[in-house]
């Protein structure tokens, strides 16, 4: 599944990103992502796909959950990320069994 994104140097918006909750459609995603922008030196994408889909899995599990939905619908992904960002993404995304056969 293709889904619409835009990109800055520092921002990458997945728009609709709850759409795609398996771990190869999101790596399929980020790797026609990189694809697109090869050549541009956006800052952005120096993020790992390990740590990118792991925000993306906290989205979506709080999508589902129906937490804050209007702003979890989308993945908004920022570089440089904040340290406690990353480390609470990195815990959360934990639980969800699908990052450990990343």
């Amino acid at each position: 599944m293709r889904l619409e994104y835009s990109i800055s140097d520092t921002i990458l918006t997945i728009h609709e990103s709850w759409q795609i909750n398996s771990l190869r459609g999101m790596l399929q995603m980020l790797q026609m992502i990189r694809r697109e922008q090869e050549g541009n030196d956006y800052q952005i994408l120096l993020r790992t796909d390990r740590n990118i889909v792991e925000e993306w899995i906290v989205h979506n599990f709080f999508y589902d959950l129906h937490v804050l939905r209007l702003h979890t619908r989308t993945v908004d992904l920022e570089y440089p990320q904040r340290w406690y960002f990353r480390v609470a993404y990195h815990l959360v995304a934990g639980i969800n069994k699908k990052i450990t056969r990343f």
